[in-house]
């Protein structure tokens, strides 16, 4: 490697390496589809207004009001997820499985009887804990296609300079760190300029390859607490703890298609592997009134989750500089792992619901919920106030309000409970080009004991996006997006005992 001191300055400025959050990754923990139980998943988790389900503590807490008896609940699920990633005209299809719990819980009821019931006001109080996941993030796909307009280095070459050029090499992030190091960006041929420049020869055609492998997921843990007012309006509150493990590993490739051995590139091989975990807080409020006893309308309220993360990165890169060098592979390893902590406010959210009973023969369900995107932030502590208020006016500039509809439908025959529903998730982008709109199809069946029940779900669930694998801010710059559409097949069941 090359100007080996450089490595002490890098630790010396080592805020410029760790800020490395955008407003994708701030939307990757404040947009949330949830899960729980196979009852509520099978109704498009239109659990606004219905109540008596543990999932409705994440979503509506009030619901906790509508139980009678005690209960337990645990819900495995088995995740089939495929990508269908088109870039620059080329298509690549990925898949990947995840076995995982989607919720457990359990709550205790206390109902009056007799004299007590006739003479009280409050005909019900119930307290419940346990946990709901919200996201899954087990995930990979890939893209790939051939480049003639630009390339990743030149990205890191803009960074460079606008840190400082080579001046100022210590205060630069990792990535254009280690194309520096690798000889992949430099002065170019006058030996006193402080900017760099980048030696890939794209317009004679490179291969670009970006891979990605998610693991993880975002569980909620709730305690809650409600009653049952004359049997006319049930209210409830959860104090929510979101935990959130989050893994990534990010390969991009670029290879020369030229054949050209004398254009001083041949290959140049990134990697950089990311650790997140996260613990935070957040409250829900509810309510739910029966005007009369075959209706019922739902309004609830969530906090934004207030979220301390810690990041834990490195990186690696190797490449290949054909004729430029005596030796022309090098490669740069970051010999110590970093770490920082930050703090993540995600959106609120607002929702109304409505229900119609059929009495014993099953019900109609609908909610309509707004979350607010735009009212996402980093926190990225004292001294980095800056910094922290340049990715929050991104975040403001990106994203938007949207409006979430669920619908479900549940059908009665004695014992056998038979359900349907779908989602609406709107898109959270201001920029209508990139609409991440998401749709959640679901059905599923249900048997119930008098002491235990069986229920099972299965959920179709949809997204087209599209990902710039870098941007750059050189004038006429041309960089591709790739199309990806998501699609996501799940099969949960939930086994409950009452008590």
């Amino acid at each position: 490697m090359k100007k080996i001191f450089y490595s002490i300055l890098a630790f010396t400025f080592i805020h410029n390496n760790l800020l490395a959050q955008d407003e994708f990754d701030a939307l990757r923990y404040g947009y949330t589809t949830y899960n729980g139980t196979a009852r509520s998943m099978s109704i498009g988790n239109a659990m606004g207004s219905v109540g008596g389900d543990f999932s409705s503590l994440s979503i509506n807490p009030a619901g906790i009001g509508i139980y009678r008896r005690g209960e337990f609940v645990f819900s495995p699920s088995f995740n089939v997820m495929t990508n269908n990633s088109t870039y620059l005209g080329n298509t690549i299809n990925t898949s990947s499985t995840k076995l995982n719990f989607s919720q457990f819980g359990l709550v205790l009821t206390s109902v009056k009887k007799g004299n007590a019931y006739k003479k009280s006001a409050w005909k019900a109080g119930s307290f419940a804990f346990g946990m709901n996941r919200n996201e899954t993030y087990k995930n990979e796909y890939v893209y790939s296609g051939n480049n003639q307009k630009s390339s990743l280095i030149e990205k890191y070459a803009e960074e460079f300079n606008a840190l400082g050029g080579i001046n100022a090499v210590g205060s630069v992030s990792y990535p254009a760190y280690a194309a520096y190091q690798t000889w992949l960006i430099d002065r170019g041929f006058d030996a006193d300029s402080n900017q760099a420049v980048a030696y890939v020869p794209y317009a004679d055609g490179i291969k670009q390859t970006k891979r990605v492998y998610e693991t993880g997921g975002m569980q909620e843990y709730v305690i809650s607490a409600g009653g049952n007012y004359q049997e006319k309006l049930m209210i409830g509150a959860t104090l929510g703890i979101p935990r959130v493990v989050y893994n990534r590993t990010l390969q991009f490739d670029e290879e020369d298609i030229s054949g050209d051995k004398n254009n001083d590139f041949k290959y140049m091989y990134f990697t950089e592997k990311l650790s997140t975990t996260g613990t935070g807080i957040n409250l829900k409020l509810g309510a739910i009134f029966k005007p009369v006893n075959n209706f019922r309308f739902g309004l609830a309220f969530h906090t934004p989750s207030y979220i301390q993360f810690n990041d834990i990165s490195y990186v690696e890169m190797e490449t290949h500089t054909d004729s430029l060098l005596q030796n022309p592979l090098s490669s740069y390893t970051q010999d110590t792992a970093l770490s920082f902590n930050y703090g993540q406010t995600t959106p609120y959210k607002a929702l109304v619901s409505a229900t119609a009973l059929f009495n014993q023969y099953g019900f109609i369900t609908a909610d309509i919920e707004y979350v607010d995107y735009a009212s996402m932030k980093y926190n990225y502590g004292q001294g980095y106030e800056n910094e922290s208020q340049l990715i929050n006016s991104v975040i403001k500039n990106t994203y938007k309000g949207a409006m979430n509809i669920r619908v479900g439908a549940e059908a009665k025959l004695k014992e056998f409970a038979f359900r349907l529903g779908v989602a609406y998730y709107g898109s959270p982008y201001k920029n209508t080009v990139n609409n991440a709109s998401r749709i959640n199809i679901s059905g599923g069946v249900g048997y119930r004991a008098k002491n235990w029940f069986l229920d099972a779900a299965y959920v179709y669930a949809t997204q087209k996006t599209q990902q710039m694998p870098y941007t750059l801010i050189r004038a006429n710059a041309d960089v591709q997006a790739a199309n990806i559409q998501n699609n996501v097949s799940k099969v949960l069941f939930t086994l409950g005992m009452k008590f």
